[in-house]
């Protein structure tokens, strides 16, 4: 491993773990100097086996980690996720962040005794067209037993199906993205800060890469593996069958605001994305869809004033695990 990945793997750790440089001197007790670590994570130089030991000791961490050999993230997935949009050096800071974040996560797991073993149960499952998209939609809320109706919190329902979800800060430009560490743990990031996104694209960026995750996607296809991910995303929110019988059948000539409001407040999807479903379907004609975009979405694209999903869409499994290790250990010290 370079130096520069070797700078890039230990910069990220202290961030991960909030700590400063002063701070990380305090954990090694003294064993390394702010000086040593500074010239680390500026690739000036790297530590000697015993530093190394006493940093990893005190960021909790393999000395594998700064190897790159503790965890294998597939890399060409994140760059297929992300359309090539982030740097080299991003995507190796983003590397090193899962790497760390999942060694860590899967630790925690068995300590805490919540194993969990994830299963794809639509694997092979291919997508080329809108109807395969919706077919999925309907196929995995089949399997996940989530019935037809609005999922009330999804990264929660994501979470208890075993897909590891790190909320973290990502380029403005990218909203979520996935891959796989061993091929067998998949790992979902997302940036939920509310300045940057709203709850329902949340909920929509995290079915996207679900997609992602769990389907095949074949080449030569009429769509392309991003739309074909939206398509699935946006019927596995709000299902073909829900959306046609809220909107009281299979044809409507006029889609109103009100309605769709109502239906966003429930089944936490924005106005454009229904405004897209009501057209895939055929719901609506290509004039109404047009003038929705033209006259009311392209005007108010964060939707303000348009109602919102008031459920709360958060993740817990990792704060639940820290807890119940805590109480673990007090039980040990009895």
């Amino acid at each position: 491993m370079t130096n520069n990945s070797f700078s890039i793997r230990l910069r990220e750790a202290r961030l991960m773990m909030g700590l400063s440089m002063d701070k990380l001197v305090e954990r090694t007790n003294g064993a390394i100097t702010k000086q040593s670590i500074s010239r680390y994570e500026k690739g000036i130089m790297r530590p000697k086996r015993g530093a190394l030991q006493a940093i990893a000791k005190a960021l909790n961490i393999s000395e594998e980690y700064f190897e790159g050999t503790n965890l294998k993230i597939d890399m060409p997935m994140l760059r297929t996720t992300s359309n090539g949009k982030l740097s080299e050096d991003e995507l190796q800071a983003l590397e090193a962040k899962l790497s760390f974040w999942a060694e860590q996560y899967l630790a925690k797991e068995k300590e805490a005794g919540f194993p969990t073993r994830f299963k794809n149960p639509v694997k092979g499952t291919k997508v080329s067209t809108l109807e395969d998209a919706i077919h999925a939609a309907d196929l995995l809320r089949e399997k996940w037993h989530c019935g037809d109706g609005p999922i009330a919190s999804i990264l929660r329902l994501l979470e208890r199906k075993g897909i590891m979800i790190l909320a973290a800060t990502l380029p403005d430009y990218v909203f979520g993205m996935s891959t796989w560490a061993d091929k067998k743990h998949p790992l979902m990031v997302l940036d939920m800060r509310q300045k940057k996104t709203t709850v329902e694209r949340l909920r929509f960026t995290a079915a996207h890469e679900l997609a992602h995750l769990l389907l095949a996607f074949p080449v030569n296809a009429e769509l392309d593996i991003e739309k074909r991910c939206n398509k699935f995303a946006g019927f596995f929110l709000f299902t073909r069958q829900a959306l046609i019988e809220e909107m009281g059948g299979e044809k409507r000539d006029v889609l109103t605001l009100e309605e769709m409001i109502d239906l966003r407040e429930v089944y936490g999807i924005s106005i454009a994305a229904q405004v897209h479903a009501a057209w895939d379907i055929r719901m609506i004609s290509r004039e109404h869809y047009d003038w929705w975009f033209d006259e009311k979405i392209k005007k108010n694209r964060l939707e303000v004033g348009w109602g919102e999903y008031i459920f709360p869409e958060t993740i817990g499994r990792e704060r639940r695990m820290d807890v119940r290790i805590v109480n673990i250990e007090k039980n040990n010290l009895k």
